[in-house]
């Protein structure tokens, strides 16, 4: 194993004027819409924030004792190879290289900051530059100190737009860094000809109340930019607060920068929901007092979340709304990937996460390919939007199929309209035209008739959840393998015999096709026909990467590892449709993979052979009788012997067909509770876990005070382990304790396409024992949850579009969350409600 990089950096220089002075490369027309001048077309962007000068960062490689400026290269390498084309560098320079009066402070970050600069124009990247960030550059793990001197640290954040030695402190920063000269490119900064746009300041304070101070304080900051000679197009952010459009319309600012996280932030695990209802629209971009002005989204994501269909559906939306610029936070460093250790809610790297990755490939193209102001409709019917599609299923399917161009991030099993015009492949899964044992990203493209590039990365296994990881730089979350797998393709010009021949430095895997078959492990290759690809035309590049280039680090020195995909609970049967499933994840195929399990915690051990499925998938017939079943699976592989766990069991229960389904265990469900109230973050909920006491089980508790609360969570794992018998379902059964008359539980389902049925009970005091039957449940209740961020236009959930007609009811297999709202009635005093549990019940 090795890491090549054979081609040193790709160079795209953009033109320049004189020395040190550089033409903008775009402008704004009279409209409003940003166009490049060379050829007046539309500018249309995607890419990520790249954070690594600064903060957590900058500290996360630190940790790992890695080369930073090595790691910029590396990092800039995978941009181009996702096809990106935009950056928004974003750096903590009011933190982290300036003094308390905004003066610019020479050190590594400022030089970090340049070589990622130089690195990202040498790829032919775009940026926007947001020097001033606002947020602690100490968060969450740093330490402060006499390195941290900047302004930022001795001006209150909600201040900064108030005090005049806050905003003479933040005009002196804007004009001196603008005003520095990159010594990787010898050109200032106000100058630089792949810096698009400026960013005034990252997510500001703001104090819309105050519409003058307002306008003087962005008139400040703008009119310091101006002050250097720098005429990029200046942004304000909006998004903080949208109260701010007027202000920002009247300033000298130049265009709005919005901010998406459409499942909040920071779950602390992965969300397996189908949320692509949450990105049906963003009517704020809509807003008729910031007409005329450009829109640049200067960070999103679907946080928590590993569906590789949220990015180019969040493009969709962008497009629809006007944005033509889109950057996600934040790009995870090669280095520190596997951990997930930048920012714990965020993850999205080409190697270690390569299904997601793909997904952003795909939504580039869209960036780029959809109409600014195209509209596609509501979910479902905005799943197919121009030439691109999405999909809930199978953990998130996204594809684009044009003439040229084949793009899936999962299994795509339709055959492409025109294989034979196909140029370009670019995939994480199987199709038609490949068909892909490993999970690895991998991209085609067409040299010459009868010559293909093959680019092929390693498989990534998550062995632990990316989303839980905090700040942990020992134990890998994403497992990388080098694996030699079967790999099928079928395209016209290259036909069934082809040679496979290795590109990239130190890599000697040759093979030959038969039937379009053959084996391959990670590289870069050129697959040619005999008698048509002539080897003295290959370009020297495709696109903006090396013909030879292949940036990856090798697999890490670990034993073999089996990760489990069993929920806590599986349907017992005499026809067993469902199996166990887990993934070994070693270096070779295992010599034995063996099931061991125990019932009700007596009697023997019973051992059974689990047979390979695909890739790194092993299954076992789940024939159980009903009851609690201990398990643990031993395996030989890489010369080891592996007991996982490696003390004790796991467990879980096979449910008897008539025996209730648990819908709301509190002890369990308390720490996976989304609430509504977005604002609550940071203090006492009303909404408490009462301890399990006196024979009693635990309680979700509401205090009864304050406003209507509604909180949620999701179900899904339970619905799908019992589909088989939930047409059986009779009525749900809620448990309950009032301490006075007068309040109201709703409770509410929530399907996968966002359709909400809810049914009212009116509590008496004291516990109550509810049931309802499910022909009770009436269309509509739901919200959005969790609440995103900014979530105050975006919670309310109305049907799908062509559901709650006539006919229509609660489809059970479909529900993917369940929601309370707890309130009093009208003129009554309320008190304490507590919830001990929610079951499905079947008889």
């Amino acid at each position: 194993m090795r890491l090549a990089a054979a081609l040193g950096p790709i160079v795209l220089a953009l033109a320049v004027t004189a020395p040190g002075v550089a033409e903008e490369a775009v402008y704004l027309d009279d409209v409003g819409v940003i166009r490049w001048r060379a050829d007046a077309s539309e500018v249309a962007l995607f890419g990520a924030c790249y954070c690594l000068p600064s903060a957590s960062d900058y500290r996360a490689a630190g940790y790992l004792g890695v080369d930073r400026k090595r790691l910029i290269e590396r990092d800039m390498a995978h941009f181009a190879r996702l096809g990106w084309d935009a950056m928004r560098l974003a750096i903590w320079g009011d933190w982290e290289n300036s003094d308390r009066e905004g003066n610019l402070v020479a050190n590594d970050h400022l030089d970090l900051m340049d070589y990622a600069l130089f690195q990202a124009k040498q790829r032919g990247i775009s940026m926007l530059f947001t020097p001033i960030h606002t947020h602690s550059s100490l968060w969450p793990d740093g330490k402060d100190g006499d390195d941290i001197q900047g302004f930022s640290k001795h001006f209150p954040r909600d201040q900064m737009g108030r005090d005049p030695a806050a905003i003479a402190a933040q005009a002196n920063y804007l004009r001196q860094i603008l005003e520095h000269v990159n010594p990787y490119t010898g050109v200032a900064l106000k100058d630089e000809p792949a810096l698009l746009f400026v960013e005034l300041i990252n997510e500001p304070w703001h104090h819309a109340d105050d519409f003058g101070g307002s306008v003087a304080y962005i008139n400040a900051l703008a009119d310091a930019v101006r002050s250097t000679g720098c005429e990029k197009i200046l942004f304000h952010n909006l998004s903080q607060d949208f109260r701010m459009a007027a202000p920002i319309q009247a300033s000298r600012a130049q265009g709005v920068s919005f901010g998406w996280y459409p499942t909040a932030l920071v779950a602390g695990r992965t969300l397996t929901d189908n949320f692509l209802r949450w990105v049906d629209d963003y009517p704020p971009m809509d807003d008729p007092q910031i007409a005329g002005l450009p829109r640049i989204v200067y960070e999103f994501d679907a946080a928590d979340t590993l569906s590789p269909a949220m990015y180019p559906a969040m493009v969709r939306t962008f497009r629809g709304v006007g944005a033509q610029f889109a950057t996600m936070f934040s790009y995870d460093m090669l280095d520190t990937a596997p951990y997930n250790l930048g920012w714990q809610t965020h993850f999205l790297n080409l190697v270690y996460s390569p299904k997601k990755a793909v997904g952003a490939v795909i939504a580039a193209e869209a960036m780029r390919r959809l109409p600014r102001g195209e509209r596609y409709g509501a979910y479902p019917e905005n799943c197919r939007f121009g030439p691109f599609g999405v999909d809930a299923e199978s953990g998130g399917v996204a594809w684009m199929e044009t003439e040229d161009t084949w793009m899936h991030a999962g299994d795509r099993r339709e055959r492409p309209r025109y294989p034979e015009r196909l140029r370009r492949i670019a995939a994480s899964g199987s199709s038609a035209v490949v068909d892909y044992e490993g999970n690895g990203a991998y991209f085609l493209d067409r040299l010459e008739a009868g010559a293909w590039r093959l680019e092929v990365y390693p498989d990534a296994i998550l062995v632990q959840d990316p989303f839980a990881q905090r700040q942990n730089f020992r134990t890998i979350s994403s497992r990388l393998v080098w694996r030699t797998w079967p790999m099928t393709i079928d395209l016209p010009d290259l036909g069934g015999t082809f040679a496979v021949e290795p590109l990239d430095p130190g890599n000697a895997h040759r093979a030959g096709a038969a039937d379009g078959r053959f084996a391959v492990r990670p590289g870069v290759y050129l697959l040619t026909r005999a008698g048509l690809a002539r080897p003295e035309n290959l370009p020297e590049r495709v696109g903006r990467v090396g013909l030879t280039e292949f940036v990856c680090p090798p697999s890490p020195d670990l034993p073999p590892q089996i990760v489990s995909h069993l929920g806590p609970e599986q349907l017992a049967r005499d026809s067993a449709t469902l199996p166990w499933e887990i993934e070994v994840v070693s270096a070779s195929e295992p010599r034995r993979v063996l099931l061991h399990t125990r019932h009700d915690d007596a009697g023997a051990w019973r051992e059974r052979v689990m047979t390979r499925d695909r890739g790194y998938r092993y299954r076992a017939a789940f024939d159980d009788a009903p009851g609690r079943i201990a398990w643990f699976v031993t395996v030989e592989a890489d010369g080891d012997f592996v007991r996982a766990p490696a003390e004790g069991s796991w467990s879980l229960r096979a449910a008897a067909p008539g025996e209730p389904l648990v819908l709301l265990a509190p002890a369990v469900d308390f720490p996976r509770i989304f609430h509504a109230q977005r604002a609550m973050r940071g203090t006492p909920w009303p909404v408490t876990l009462a301890a399990a006491k006196g024979g009693l089980p635990a309680r979700v508790r509401w205090s009864g005070e304050g406003a209507p609360m509604r909180i949620g969570w999701s179900v899904r794992d339970r619905v799908q382990g019992r589909l088989d018998t939930l047409r059986e379902a009779q009525d749900v059964r809620v448990r309950v304790y009032a301490e006075a008359e007068g309040t109201t539980l709703t409770l509410v389902f929530i399907e996968g396409d966002g359709t909400s049925w809810s049914h009212a009970l009116h509590l008496r005091s004291g516990a109550r024992d509810e049931r309802i039957s499910l022909s009770e449940f009436t269309l509509g209740g739901g919200s959005k949850l969790p609440v995103g961020y900014p979530g105050e236009w975006n919670t309310h959930l109305p049907a799908a579009a062509g559901r709650g007609g006539a006919g229509d009811k609660l489809q059970l297999e479909q529900v993917q969350q369940v929601q309370l709202v707890l309130e009093a009635d009208a003129g009554a005093r309320g008190g304490a409600i507590e919830v001990d549990s929610i079951a499905l019940t079947f008889e």
